[in-house]
Order: C-alpha cells, then sequence, then structure tokens
C-alpha cells in the first residue's frame, strides 16, 4: 500500500487509484465516500499533476463542500486547492450565469426568488389570468412548473405534453411565470440549472469553454440527480470522459422533486466501459444497526447489489417502542435522552427525525417541559422570518431596481404613506407602459398624478434608494446594510414598538449583520472582494442542512429527508407506524414504497451507537385520535434483531401456528382452527357499510362467534358479529 494512501482500505484505495475514463463508486452508508472523492482529487493534483483548475467537484450541500475543501487544503495546503471548484449543482449554475447571463437576456445583479418569492410573482400571475385560488390551488401550479424545469421542459415543449386540467393550467401559468421572472431580473433556484442548459445550447463556444475547463468531473450522491443535472453534467464531460461518480440507490430518496434513480442504475449502459467499485464496508454504525438496515432494504428490487457490514462491534440491540399515544411516545423519549444524559452523553449527541414536520410539535412541547435545549432543521427558517426578508428585500431592490416582488414588499414598510391603491395603480402603468415597478415609480415623482402627500412619500422613497444604489459599490457590505436599515426608518419604527416580539426582531436584524460581517472576513481570508451582490446570491443558495450548528449542544430535531448526510451517536425515529413510514401517499405504488423504504433505511443509518424506534397506537390527526399499525418495515426485521418494549397490539405468527396478541402484560392465543377465513387482525384499517372507516382494537369468540370491535371515525366503538359485519379492509382511514 502507498504510504500516502495508508489510511485507505483495500476497497477506497483501489477506487482511489482509477486515473482516467467513467468510473462508478457505489458507496454504501458511512464507507468513506467522501474520503474516497478527496483522496481521488488529491491524488490527480499531486501523483498525475493535473491542473486543479482543470477539477470540479459537485455535491449536494454547501455543507458537504466545505467539509470536501477543508480535508483536500489539509492534504495539500496552498494554491492548488484554491484553484479547484467544489460546490452544489446551484452554486456551479450561479457561477456560470454571473459571467454569461447576459447573453440570456439577464443585467448584471439579477435577483434569485426564494419559494415565498415566487409564491407572490406566481399570485401575480394568478391576477392577470384572472384564476381563483380557490379553484386553482396555487402551490400545485407551482410543483407542476418546478417539476418541469427539473425535467428539463421549456414552456413550449411543457405545452405540448400538458394534458388534464391542471396540467393544462400549469403551461399558461409557465409562460407567464417566466416572463415576468425576466422583466424582474430574476431567477428562480430551478433557473440556476435549466439557464445553463439553455446558456450552452444557444451558444456552443460558452459550452466548449466549460467542457475545457473542467476536464475532470466529480458527482456526489449521483442517485439524487434529476434530469436538469443529468443533462448538465451530460454536458459538461462530453468532450474529455472523465466523469467519477459517488453514490448509493439504497438512498436515492428525492424522488417527489425530480431525482431518478435510473440515472445512477443505468450508468454503465450511459458511459460504456466504466468501471465499478463498490464500498461496503461501514464504519459509521454498530453491527446491530447495519443488520436491521440490511435487513429493510433487501427487499427492494431498484437496487444494485452490494453486502453492507460494520467494520464495528456487535453494540446495543436495537429498541422497538410502541406507546399508546403520540404524547406517550414523545414522553419515552425524552426520558430515554436525559437516561442517556447521566452516562456522559452530551444533548448534540442525540437526534430525533421524522417523517412529517407535523410530528415535530408535540416532541417541541416535551422538550420545553424538561428543559432539553434543542433545535429545529426544517422549522421557520432564519431567512424567512418578516424582518430579515424585509431587510433582504430592500438590499435586492438596491442591487437589482427591477425587482417588482422585492419592491412591493419594502414600499410601504415601515408606513411610509404608499398605500395598496397607489401600488395597483402604479403596477398597472407598469404593465401597460411594459417598464418595471421602479421605472414607474421615478417617473411618477415628476408628475401630478397623484395627492401631494403620496408624492412627497414617493419622492423621499425614490432619493433613499437612489442615494443607497450609487454608493454601494463604494461601501462595505455591512455598512451599507446599516445604512439601508437606519434611513429607511425601519429600524426606528421597531424601536418605538417597545414590545417584546420588537425586540426579537431587533435580535434577528443584529445576526443578520453578523451574517454579513462573517461573509466579508471569509472573502478576505481567500483574498476575495465582498460584494452585496454575491452575498446575495450565497444567501439564496444556502440550504437547511448548511445551518445545522455542529458544536451548539442541543438535541437536533429533522425530517428523515434532511437526515441525509448526517450522522448522530444515538437516534430516535419517531412514528415508525403505516401511514408515516411509509407514508400514506405513497403505499399505492410499489416504485413509491420502494423510495420509502430507502428513506426508512437512510435513517436507520445515521445512527453511530444506539437506534430507537418508536411508534403509537393512537395519533392525533387534525385534533382527532387515528388509529395506527405498526409500520410493514417492523415485519421485515427479523426478531432477534430487535429489543420491543411498551405495547404491540399486532398479530405475530410464531413457529407453532399461534398468533399472539400482546397488550400491556396481558397475553392470549388463539389457535389456527379459531380464526375464520377472513384473518383480522387487531391495528388493521377496516370499512363499514353504516359507520364508515375504523380500526379493529380488540377480537374476542372464534369462528362463527367471532367479535369484532372497531373504533370508527365518526362513531366511536362499535362491537361487531364478524360475519355479519361485511368489514372491508382498507390502507389507510385518511382517504
Amino acid at each position: 500500500m502507498n504510504s500516502n494512501y495508508a489510511e485507505l482500505n483495500d476497497e477506497q484505495q483501489h477506487a482511489v487509484f482509477h486515473y482516467q475514463g467513467p468510473a462508478l463508486v457505489l458507496a454504501g452508508a458511512g464507507s468513506g465516500k467522501t474520503r474516497v472523492i478527496t483522496y481521488r482529487i488529491v491524488r490527480l493534483i499531486r501523483d498525475y499533476q493535473i491542473d486543479p483548475f482543470l477539477i470540479l467537484a459537485v455535491t449536494f450541500t454547501n455543507k458537504a463542500a466545505q467539509e470536501m475543501k477543508t480535508r483536500i487544503q489539509q492534504l495539500i495546503p496552498g494554491e492548488p486547492s484554491q484553484k479547484l471548484f467544489i460546490g452544489t449543482f446551484h452554486s456551479l449554475g450561479l457561477k456560470i450565469l454571473k459571467l454569461h447571463a447576459e447573453k440570456l437576456g439577464y443585467r448584471v445583479g439579477f435577483s434569485i426568488y426564494d419559494e415565498a418569492d415566487q409564491k407572490n410573482l406566481m399570485k401575480e400571475c394568478f391576477w392577470d389570468l384572472k384564476w381563483d385560488e380557490k379553484q386553482i390551488p396555487l402551490n400545485t401550479i407551482r410543483s407542476y412548473i418546478s417539476a418541469a424545469k427539473n425535467d428539463f421542459k421549456l414552456p413550449d415543449a411543457y405545452e405540448k405534453i400538458a394534458s388534464g386540467f391542471l396540467m393544462e393550467k400549469a403551461s399558461q401559468a409557465y409562460k407567464l411565470y417566466q416572463k415576468k421572472l425576466q422583466q424582474n431580473n430574476s431567477m428562480d433556484f430551478d433557473d440556476l440549472i435549466l439557464n445553463v442548459l439553455i446558456l450552452f445550447k444557444k451558444f456552443p463556444e460558452v459550452l466548449m469553454q466549460y467542457q475545457n475547463r473542467f476536464q475532470y468531473l466529480f458527482v456526489d450522491e449521483y442517485q439524487d440527480i434529476n434530469r436538469s443535472q443529468y443533462q448538465l453534467v451530460q454536458n459538461l464531460v462530453h468532450r474529455h470522459n472523465n466523469l467519477y461518480v459517488v453514490g448509493d440507490p439504497d438512498q436515492s430518496i428525492y424522488g417527489w422533486r425530480g431525482a431518478d434513480i435510473q440515472n445512477i442504475l443505468q450508468f454503465e449502459a450511459d458511459f460504456p466501459g466504466s468501471c465499478i467499485f463498490k464500498l461496503q464496508k461501514n464504519y459509521r454504525s454498530t453491527r446491530s444497526i447495519i443488520q436491521v438496515a440490511q435487513s429493510v432494504i433487501q427487499n427492494n428490487i431498484q437496487r444494485k447489489s452490494k453486502d453492507l457490514f460494520s467494520m464495528r462491534e456487535i453494540g446495543e440491540q436495537v429498541v422497538y417502542f410502541q406507546a399508546s399515544d403520540d404524547k406517550e411516545e414523545a414522553k419515552y423519549i425524552i426520558q430515554t435522552i436525559q437516561n442517556r444524559i447521566n452516562e456522559s452523553r452530551n444533548f448534540r449527541h442525540f437526534a430525533i427525525l421524522y417523517r412529517t414536520n407535523a410530528q415535530s410539535r408535540v416532541l417541541e412541547d416535551a422538550l420545553r417541559r424538561e428543559n432539553i435545549p434543542y433545535q429545529i432543521i426544517g422549522g421557520l427558517k432564519f431567512y424567512d422570518r418578516k424582518e430579515i426578508k424585509d431587510m433582504l428585500a430592500y438590499l435586492r431592490v438596491v442591487v437589482n431596481p427591477s425587482d417588482s416582488v422585492s419592491l412591493k414588499r419594502i414600499i410601504n414598510v415601515p408606513i411610509r404613506g404608499i398605500g395598496s391603491s397607489t401600488v395597483e395603480r402604479l403596477e398597472n402603468q407598469a404593465q401597460a407602459q411594459g417598464e418595471s415597478l421602479f421605472q414607474v415609480l421615478c417617473s411618477a415623482v415628476e408628475t401630478t398624478t397623484f395627492p401631494k402627500k403620496t408624492l412627497q412619500a414617493m419622492d423621499n422613497f425614490v432619493s433613499f434608494l437612489s442615494m443607497c444604489q450609487k454608493i454601494k459599490d463604494h461601501e462595505q457590505p455591512t455598512d451599507l446594510f446599516k445604512i439601508v436599515l437606519e434611513k429607511s426608518g425601519y429600524l426606528a419604527a421597531l424601536q418605538a414598538e417597545d414590545e417584546i416580539e420588537a425586540k426579537m426582531r431587533i435580535e434577528n436584524l443584529s445576526e443578520l449583520a453578523n451574517s454579513i460581517t462573517d461573509y466579508e472576513k471569509n472573502c478576505k481570508g481567500k483574498n476575495e472582494s465582498p460584494t452585496l451582490e454575491d452575498y446575495l446570491n450565497q444567501v439564496s443558495i444556502i440550504s437547511e442542512v448548511d445551518k445545522l450548528e455542529d458544536k451548539r449542544n442541543s438535541v437536533v430535531l429533522m425530517t428523515l429527508h434532511n437526515a441525509k448526510g448526517l450522522e448522530f451517536p444515538i437516534v430516535f425515529i419517531a412514528g415508525f407506524e403505516e401511514g408515516l413510514i411509509p407514508h400514506s401517499n405513497s403505499i399505492k405504488e410499489d416504485e413509491s414504497v420502494e423510495e420509502e423504504r430507502r428513506l426508512c433505511y437512510v435513517g436507520i443509518t445515521r445512527a453511530m451507537d444506539a437506534l430507537y424506534l418508536t411508534g403509537c397506537v393512537c395519533r392525533s390527526f387534525y385534533g382527532s385520535p387515528v388509529w395506527k399499525s405498526a409500520s410493514r418495515f417492523l415485519t421485515e426485521i427479523p426478531s432477534n434483531f430487535l429489543k420491543k418494549e411498551g405495547i404491540s397490539t399486532s398479530f405475530l405468527s410464531t413457529e407453532n401456528g399461534t398468533y399472539e396478541i400482546e397488550n400491556h402484560s396481558q397475553k392470549s392465543k388463539i389457535f389456527d382452527e379459531d380464526i375464520p377465513e377472513v384473518l383480522f387482525h387487531i391495528g388493521e384499517f377496516v370499512k363499514h357499510k353504516t359507520f364508515g372507516s375504523g380500526v379493529i382494537i380488540s377480537l374476542s369468540g372464534s369462528q362463527e362467534n367471532l367479535q369484532v370491535t372497531v373504533s370508527f371515525t365518526g362513531y366511536g366503538k362499535k362491537k361487531l358479529l364478524a360475519r355479519n359485519a361485511n368489514l372491508q379492509k382498507i390502507d389507510s382511514l385518511i382517504s
């Protein structure tokens, strides 16, 4: 073994020593994929004298990109590591568009719209199209348009395939939405990839420039790329064919946002002659955790065979706890954390994962009651808070006066006498004249078409913005932020409120100033000049996981999707029951169930030392109790792999042909000859002609006298004779 690569195992070393041509590294969870990418980049630079300028590494989070950069700088400090481009697909797209967007009709300083901005722009589209949001769901239209962009379908192409009421409406909105984005000199998040593809298609010389620039391309998490990202990769590698991708089909969990698992499954067909490497040694989790993970994921059909095994000790047995309700589930998790804190653990060692954000409320309540510090990833984002979005809107308008969405947000915040009727008149005028809202606002100041008081307010506002626009290139971003905060009257308005909420908003604005200062320091460390435009761009592409504070001593709460790529010593997966894991929206199609199983696998493999799977018999849903049964994935785990605690209200098959019901300390047996032809299980969902849907909560009697007690959603508990009830089994109580 080469001494320079002594810390690599045999599998990793084989993958690192690949030199040229396409290669696929199938990297199991916790098998050291980041180390492999890092060392191969170092090997290209150090052993093969490849210019770092020719190397591109694409990741899915800024956090992963930063980790990779840090490792490479440690191995080859100095200038070589500075010349590399390591970042997300969207940061790559942004870098290219900042240099070439003018070719597509954009001006310098274009804005990047976040989800709230996109929603506001879509509302404008609905207004222009005279659509009613009650009849046409705005968010559904937005999701259709996003899916079209991720699938590399432009408005004209999408129009040809649009079928059905909603798709046809989305096609109409798509054209208008893109037109308005361009008028506002703005792009949304999906455009950062889509517009690069348009640029490459219209200007082949630009594509050739980047094909020659990036001769060695690395893609991390290849199983998660969508069609647009796939096309971008294909464009870039076409000339030199040096593509090195790392991924795991078993961790493909973003199908709902356009990721296509076939991209990794068909890699050899896309790139004939490619080399395949497997990383199967897990260094993260104990053997017991990996056994549970493997027993679940091996039930999927769409996967590439690999045998992940742990290099660690057997460790603690995985625990499955079933509570009576979600409050008891939360109580159990909190008590377990408190008990383990006494074992010299810190709060940051614990993560609570769940399928939907709605599950966090009960958990948060329990944590607060016990004064346990926690941070929630995916709740109200810092950059989505009102005061933060207001100030970012001010800064955006300073950089990009054509950004009408941001301008409308702050034109009367704080209240300055430019009311909604005035704004509506200005908007109508802008649309009629084909100008931006800011252009019309500047012109209106010179007229007498508005009341004198309103004209004065508009004049003051325009003068203030014009002053900021003139000095923006001469002031440091932090100083400009302070000028905007004070001269806009925003800070004074908050101070005048003199309420606790206003004080909290001021503290948040102070934190925003810290964010800008940190950005400036980072630029100086890289010998770059900080600009307000660059800061706003960086804020726009921050993901939730990027904001996870690793060193903060607090329990982490997040969805299973957000947990991808992370690891924690002790993990709880809450809501391990049908309807959540797998989710009720995904149980009708085999492919969707397979993705839910992959999501379960991702959650399990986040755990390093201990894993708890928790669920409950009854969970509140919109204020009403809903009876639940244990997740089907639980039945895929051999019973000797699990330590069961709490209650279990499902029938369990046994070797001697009996069925057992476990309920607290009580046990009873029903033998095969006593079970009727239609076998009912406690916890199953059923439907009755009169009472509707419900869940079986107890069984008594046998054969023709078998009685079934069902808790119906609208009628409460009913005891029915099974042979007369004509109960129909269903998948879920939620239709």
